[in-house]
């Protein structure tokens, strides 16, 4: 991802390309899908009709493909615009890598450095306070480097005993916070000079009866966690 004066730009795997798409664009295409017009579409997403047609020549000639197939009209009309096979994909991978970024606004931030490294099984281990955290190995990283440690609260998931799975990350913990939005409820759970938060449902808070003060179990998957060296 990129920045743009219309906002962040997002890569696109088009076929064998890479083009870059941002919000802008984007609603440009998605209105001539809905209106059948460059015209309309140019006004509704507020950009000069001239900047419009370099757009969808540029972004045509980055995906090796026309975006747009366009018809004239005779004296009663009939003529129009409408999206080609390469122009709805656009949409669509767009739309995808919008809907996971917004998923994933809220994460969790933990500062850490690494305090072992196991290349036989791919993965790093770090210490908070008495808590040892297993992450992914992926990319070059070493003993001492400090890193920042992202957990999505959607990746967490809480249980009231200790089970046994292929979780290794477990952690005994109390929860401090709620806050209900839209039937997803956002814990804030202490583990121990560390709080982290998780997104259940209000089913699944009922269920298990989710207060605060209640003792709770946080487990997430190494693979889940994303670590970026600082």
């Amino acid at each position: 991802m990129t920045k743009s004066g219309n906002g962040p730009e997002y890569k696109l795997e088009i076929g064998d390309k890479i083009v870059l798409l941002n919000n802008k664009k984007y609603e440009l295409l998605k209105y001539i899908d809905l209106y059948g017009s460059i015209t309309k579409s140019a006004y509704k997403t507020d950009i000069p009709y001239r900047s419009a047609l370099k757009y969808l020549e540029n972004l045509a000639e980055e995906a090796g493909n026309p975006l747009v197939s366009t018809q004239r009209g005779g004296k009663g009309g009939g003529g129009g615009s409408r999206l080609s096979k390469t122009g709805k994909l656009f949409l669509r991978e767009y739309r995808k890598v919008s809907s996971v970024l917004d998923m994933h606004v809220d994460v969790n931030e933990i500062e850490s450095k690494i305090s072992e490294i196991d290349e036989d099984h791919k993965i790093i281990i770090v210490h908070l306070d008495d808590k040892k955290v297993i992450l992914p190995l992926r990319g070059d990283f070493k003993v001492g480097d400090d890193v920042l440690i992202l957990i999505s609260p959607e990746d967490i998931f809480l249980t009231l005993e200790p089970q046994k799975s292929s979780v290794r990350n477990i952690f005994k913990g109390k929860i401090t916070g709620l806050n209900l939005k839209d039937q997803i409820v956002r814990l804030n759970v202490d583990i121990g000079k560390i709080n982290l938060f998780a997104d259940v449902t209000e089913y699944a808070r009922e269920e298990m009866s989710l207060d605060l003060g209640k003792e709770v179990y946080i487990n997430f998957k190494a693979a889940a966690i994303a670590v970026i060296k600082l």
